[in-house]
């Protein structure tokens, strides 16, 4: 994983260990390549939280806040023909993807509930807004089967039948699974989202704001 400037972090992590204080996530400024969970949902003490959990080269939680996560324009992929694609542009369009299947030059992004404990899933995870500069970008989360078909998770396209702004089904305590992170366009994203528990105690995380440099 390419991370830079990691320096101040892990010295503010250490001074509040030192302090015997709780230390809040580090945070990077830029991620590129590596496996890593955008969405780390965490249950603890009566709280629910939402930051990145890197998986390699160790475990870490990363804030969102001063992170960006980047992908390339080697990153684009042709949409297909089809109607199973049609929400996530116009066949033989560009979209720029972090893939479901790892690539080991590129993004390796996926979503994280193992911290949450049975009885408090299932996570309502929402998309609350999607920004870009410049404007008008687009951002799909899907994932596909082993025939290549897509299942939308998430999508912020206007198009009639495809907006998504809260996760199907939500996503079950105890998972750790990947998917395909598109975007319409290069440009810097700023996707902001909210974690829920549906069981329980019913707690929400604050508001995340994610941001994603494309090209």
């Amino acid at each position: 994983m390419k991370l830079t400037k990691r320096l101040l972090a892990v010295t503010a992590a250490v001074t509040a260990t030192v302090l015997g204080l709780a230390a809040a996530p580090a945070s990077a400024a830029t991620i590129e390549t590596g496996h890593l969970d955008v969405l780390d949902v965490d249950y603890a003490n009566g709280a629910l939280t939402l930051d990145i959990r890197t998986n390699s080269p160790a475990n870490d939680d990363l804030s969102p806040v001063g992170t960006t996560l980047r992908l390339p324009s080697s990153s684009a992929i042709t949409v297909p023909s089809g109607s199973a694609w049609n929400c996530l542009g116009t066949a033989g369009s560009t979209v720029y993807v972090a893939p479901q299947a790892e690539n080991t030059n590129l993004l390796w992004a996926g979503w994280n509930t193992e911290d949450v404990p049975a009885d408090q899933g299932p996570i309502k995870m929402e998309l609350v807004s999607v920004s870009s500069v410049p404007a008008g970008g687009r951002f799909t989360l899907y994932t596909t089967n082993a025939f290549g078909t897509p299942t939308y998770r998430l999508n912020s396209n206007t198009a009639t039948g495809c907006p998504i702004s809260t996760w199907p089904g939500g996503i079950s305590a105890g998972t750790h699974a990947h998917g395909n992170w598109a975007f319409s366009a290069l440009g810097t994203y700023t996707l902001t989202f909210k974690a829920t528990t549906q069981s329980g105690s019913g707690v929400a995380s604050p508001t995340v704001s994610y941001t994603i440099q494309v090209g």
